[in-house]
């Protein structure tokens, strides 16, 4: 029976083509791919593996991270809100997160300077950077990001978010305690026939404060351009996760006493990891939700597409390089790779195994800026089309040769030096300019006849 179902699911779900369905269903099919694939990513093991060991890395700098928060809010006078704010998002521990929160804080007092001395300031330092540094190599993963930040990107941008982070908690305090007052709540009623509406404003308000937290750090985080409208729909997806999570987990823990008989002592600390566990979980699957909603066609196509043959990868390279260069030669904006993907119809990962051949290969190169965008790496009157193939066909300069291990046998290897041959016979001398070159005339052709 269950194999049926998932007959049934997939003849429904993955068989068919997106771009020819009505808006409606198109809408729900890509949702429901999406669904799956996010828990397939989550079966695959890697996405829980950097959420397991981002709870290792919490345990070691949450008070150094917290100390640094209190100094800053020390500043805006609002230091006596970090308790409150610490204890809400605990609140899913149940009766121990006031026990948690109060160990905490008492740890976060004892951060002093002269105490711990430079070498214990420089091991807390280190916590905090070492936690922001897997987050992003987190979210560089999930973006399928190759490029690393360069130590001066990553000792503005790490210190940026350190800044900035507080700066929003001190506004989230402000605009809560505000929006929670008695008084104000008893102006904004007397406001009438509006007064309700407000009230309730008031109360959604922290929710989109979390959704807002979210947003922000798909939007920051990752070493890649995201598109606002991903960072907020995987912020709204993360958010609503989190407040069903934060309810789910409150009731487990209060109905639920087993763990307190096994581990006894040391139950408050196993809680309080798997609610970290599963608070990193959320953070990854909404940044997961943001990649698949700006990269659409990982979602419209079959599952298992980016396993492809090297045929159909050496057809991708000659479309991606002859699109990079005919951008070239009318000037216009050199291609991303999230509109190569677009417009070639490709999964995404097909057309960063293309790319990174052909960058290793020095037919392409990045143009500077948060958007990757490629363009020749050569005149590309240089650039043979055998080149293109080659670099597919072939090994990357980076990679093991293989070829000089290989205990080859004669014969077969006398057919692919054919195919060699064969390949450069029918390319012969053709450039990417002269392909380019070609089809330009053809379109201008096609433009008079119509």
């Amino acid at each position: 029976m269950l194999s049926r179902i998932q007959q049934a699911f997939d003849r429904r779900v993955w068989h068919g083509d997106l771009h020819s369905m009505p808006a409606h269903k198109r809408v729900l099919i890509f949702w429901l791919r999406m669904l799956q694939l996010l828990i397939q990513d989550l079966a695959g093991g890697e996405i829980t593996l950097r959420a397991m060991s981002l709870v290792y890395t919490t345990l070691l700098s949450i008070v150094p991270l917290l100390a640094f928060v209190f100094a800053i809010l020390k500043a805006f006078g609002v230091q006596d809100d970090l308790e409150p704010l610490l204890l809400n998002f605990l609140a899913p521990l149940g009766g121990k997160a006031e026990e948690i929160s109060a160990k905490i804080i008492h740890f976060v007092d004892n951060v002093k300077a002269g105490v711990l001395g430079i070498i214990g300031l420089l091991v807390l330092l280190y916590a905090i950077v070492a936690l922001v540094q897997k987050v992003e190599s987190g979210f560089n993963y999930v973006w399928r990001v190759r490029e690393v930040r360069t130590f001066s990107e990553r000792f503005s941008h790490y210190l940026s978010i350190l800044l900035i982070g507080p700066l929003l908690l001190v506004s989230a305090l402000v605009i809560t305690a505000t929006a929670s007052s008695d008084t104000l709540v008893q102006h904004i009623l007397d406001l009438a026939p509006l007064g309700w509406l407000l009230v309730l404003a008031a109360k959604i308000l922290p929710y989109l404060l979390v959704i807002s937290a979210f947003t922000f750090i798909y939007a920051v985080v990752p070493h890649t351009h995201v598109q606002f409208r991903a960072a907020l729909t995987g912020g709204i997806f993360a958010g609503v996760l989190w407040e069903f999570a934060g309810w789910a987990f409150a009731v487990l823990s209060v109905s639920s006493t087993r763990l307190t008989v096994i581990y006894s002592g040391f139950a408050i600390l196993i809680m309080f990891m798997i609610w970290l566990c599963l608070c990193w979980l959320i953070l990854f699957v909404g940044a997961q939700v943001a990649f698949y909603v700006q990269n659409p066609e990982l979602v419209r196509h079959a599952r298992g597409s980016g396993d492809i043959g090297g045929r159909t990868l050496e057809r991708v390279a000659l479309h991606i390089m002859y699109l990079i260069g005919r951008g070239y030669y009318d000037s216009k904006m050199p291609w991303s790779r999230e509109e190569l993907a677009r417009r070639l119809r490709v999964p995404t990962d097909t057309i960063l195994d293309a790319l990174g051949r052909l960058h290793e290969a020095g037919l392409v190169m990045l143009v500077s800026g948060r958007i990757r965008r490629y363009v020749p790496a050569r005149d590309m009157g240089t650039i043979m089309l055998r080149d293109i193939i080659n670099a597919i066909r072939r090994n990357p300069p980076s990679a093991e040769d293989v070829d000089r291990y290989l205990n080859v046998v004669t014969s077969v290897d006398e057919v692919v030096k054919k195919l060699d041959r064969a390949v450069d016979s029918a390319l012969g001398n053709i450039t990417l300019r002269a392909l380019v070159e070609q089809q330009a005339v053809a379109d201008i052709a096609d433009l008079r006849r119509a």
